[in-house]
């Protein structure tokens, strides 16, 4: 990997980090000089991760203000949770036609490997391999189109997910989220896309009702 695009992933991570912990709050400016002094690299790469996080939606360019970090009101929330909903209940469903036996194993052992690690380990790694198993099944649909989809609106879903950490449901959260992927799993296997739809809109469900700020 050449040295510009290792210190553009460096800026694109750090930027990101800094908006997910809070460090950076909805709203705030976004200064490229600023971030760059920070991290002891010129503006190159620093406006090269700031383009690419505007265009994963996490940034904003307001006419002769500059760079904000996005705000994203409820009823925006609930829109990216109804795109999602809709996005992954078609993933699945075409998941379900188009993959092997062998391909969707190889799913529940995402879920297997997940919950085979200590409880505490499962809080920090929750967000992480959700979106890995989202990513898996959709590329399991074998179709470029739908996994550069998923890859999309789970990037952008960080912004909601990160609503979650430090909540009093995170942990049976977390537990029924992984129990659904379990159950939708095993309705591929059996072929039943009513079910699939029918748990998917549970799995969205109990999204809307413990990480959307209101």
């Amino acid at each position: 990997m050449e040295l510009n695009s290792v210190l553009t992933e460096n800026a694109y991570n750090y930027i990101l980090d800094q908006i997910l912990n809070g460090s950076i709050k909805p709203g705030d400016r976004i200064r490229e000089d600023v971030i760059a002094g920070r991290l002891g690299m010129s503006r190159t790469p620093v406006r090269e991760a700031v383009n690419q996080l505007s265009q994963n939606g996490f940034i904003n360019y307001v006419k002769r203000k500059g760079l904000y970090c996005v705000q994203l009101d409820e009823s925006e929330q609930r829109t990216l949770l109804d795109l999602r909903e809709n996005l992954e209940a078609y993933t699945y469903v075409e998941c379900m036609k188009r993959a092997s036996s062998e391909e969707l194993l190889s799913l529940m052992q995402d879920i297997t490997d997940f919950l085979a690690l200590p409880a505490e380990e499962q809080l920090l790694q929750h967000s992480r391999r959700d979106i890995s198993f989202h990513i898996h099944a959709a590329s399991l649909t074998h179709s470029h189109l739908i996994e550069k989809y998923v890859r999309e609106i789970e990037t952008m879903l960080l912004i909601v997910r990160k609503n979650l950490v430090g909540s009093h449901r995170q942990k049976d959260t977390i537990d029924l989220s992984w129990e659904l992927h379990t159950q939708i799993v095993r309705a591929m296997q059996d072929k039943d896309e009513a079910l699939i739809r029918e748990l998917n809109h549970e799995h969205i469900q109990l999204m809307r009702e413990t990480q959307l700020v209101k």
